[in-house]
């Protein structure tokens, strides 16, 4: 399995927290974010890695360096990381020929929540928190009869269950396949201003996806200032004291 952490974004929303760097070179508890990530994945038994940089990308690689033992990474470059996510993803795409996790580079959790989402018996799945609130900013994942239908930010009605995404979802080869033709059509109608999670609807009408829950589990998405002070002060004692 192949994890693509996707790490290019310039982290705007941060301010002064990011000191001009890529979001996630942001010091959590002293350690760069992407280092607690990329440690937690090689934890959970996953040993090849492609990070695909964007902004500050000879920064990022600088600090990162290797990554951790027993790792195999590489770094795929996106110069056009100003505009959607997509092709963060679309640069990866080769990538996507086998089993993948395809992995959002800001988010700090423990290696238990990759570990469960690696060994989901779901060939396709999200990780899901149902117990996150809703500020109409969170892609959220949206369930009817036990399988991810839509994925929408802020959510929709009439669904049985809605949660947030924690930013990864792990696909097996056939689902990969298909996610990069979408890609690569979207890519070529012009559509490079969009998240990548725009195109997982049409991925979702197409191929049975799955979920875990982790409510309660200690995570956290690093978007603002904010974010920064309660990994530091909340979530990361929770990790360390596992």
């Amino acid at each position: 399995m192949t994890a693509i952490i996707l790490a290019a974004g310039v982290g705007k929303r941060l301010g002064g927290s990011a000191a001009g760097r890529p979001k996630c070179l942001v010091a959590i508890g002293g350690r760069p974010l992407l280092a607690r990530l990329l440690g937690a994945v090689a934890a959970a038994g996953v040993r090849d890695v492609i990070v695909v940089t964007g902004f500050g990308a000879d920064d990022l690689e600088r600090t990162i360096g290797n990554g951790p033992a027993g790792v195999s990474l590489r770094y795929l470059h996106n110069p056009r990381f100003r505009e959607g996510a997509i092709l963060s993803l679309h640069t990866a795409r080769e990538a996507l020929e086998g089993p993948v996790l395809v992995m959002d580079a800001d988010v700090l959790c423990s290696a238990g929540m990759i570990r469960r989402l690696v060994e989901s018996p779901h060939g396709n799945c999200f990780l899901m928190d149902a117990a996150s609130p809703n500020t109409g900013e969170e892609q959220m994942l949206l369930v009817r009869d036990g399988r991810v239908r839509n994925i929408v930010r802020g959510g929709a009605p009439g669904y049985d269950l809605a949660g947030e995404s924690i930013g990864f979802l792990k696909l097996d080869a056939p689902a990969a396949r298909l996610l990069r033709a979408l890609l690569e059509a979207r890519v070529a109608a012009g559509e490079t201003g969009i998240e990548h999670e725009e195109v997982y609807p049409e991925l979702l009408a197409r191929v049975e996806v799955g979920f875990e829950r982790i409510d309660g589990e200690p995570w956290i998405e690093i978007d603002f200032p904010e974010d920064v002070a309660r990994a530091e002060a909340e979530v990361l004692p929770r990790l360390e004291s596992r």
